[in-house]
């Protein structure tokens, strides 16, 4: 309800192209959102076998136990069912939204330029004053 409230959109969206098995898979991993998460590089000795996993004055965390952790469930999330879905929202929507602000900051700055040309003040309309946005080289 927060979430709604404050308009935060939570990965997996909605969509009325899921079929009920997409529809339930998507239920159970909202019901585990906020993910908690202990991740470890570390292999420790539980009762002779080893575990990836800290070791704490309380005892063990193992990061692949899901009554410790979400990390398998993260995990599958993100690699397993919707590694696809996350590659093309991050393509359209955020890639988008960031070349969207670059392109905007450039025209706003040769739109000031070219003010500060046309009022005398000697600037030349070609040259920049400011450095342009960072443009990163597209990827492949």
């Amino acid at each position: 309800e927060e979430m709604s409230f404050h308009r935060i959109s939570v990965f997996p969206y909605a969509s009325d192209a899921d079929n009920e098995e997409d529809r339930l898979l998507n239920a159970s991993i909202r019901d585990l959102i906020p993910f908690a998460v202990v991740g470890s590089e570390e292999s420790i000795d539980v009762d002779g076998k080893p575990v990836r996993g800290r070791r704490h004055g309380w005892g063990v965390i193992n990061i692949f136990d899901e009554t410790h952790c979400d990390f398998v469930h993260l995990r599958n999330f993100m690699l397993r069912t919707h590694l696809s879905d996350l590659i093309e929202v991050t393509a359209q929507r955020h890639y988008e939204q960031f070349r969207t602000s670059q392109l905007r900051q450039i025209k706003e700055l040769r739109a000031q330029q070219a003010a500060a040309a046309a009022a005398g003040s000697g600037m030349s309309v070609g040259a920049p004053s400011a450095p342009l946005p960072h443009q990163p080289a597209a990827q492949v």
